[in-house]
């Protein structure tokens, strides 16, 4: 068997606010691009609205 080895705190601090971070910014940029595609969405559906009415009309 190999025997466990001291890691230092330093170390495992170093880690695991590296772990943390790429957590939040992983988080962060994939909820950055939500309000853009939300408006183009809502953009769409209105423009869908008016060309419905439009041929409605016709």
């Amino acid at each position: 068997m190999v025997s466990l080895v001291q890691v230092s705190l330093l170390i495992k601090l170093g880690s695991y606010s590296a772990l943390f971070l790429s957590v939040a910014y992983g988080a962060r940029r994939y909820n950055y691009p939500k309000p853009w595609a939300e408006e183009e969405r809502r953009m769409a559906a209105e423009e869908k609205k008016e060309q419905d009415k439009q041929k409605c009309m016709e």
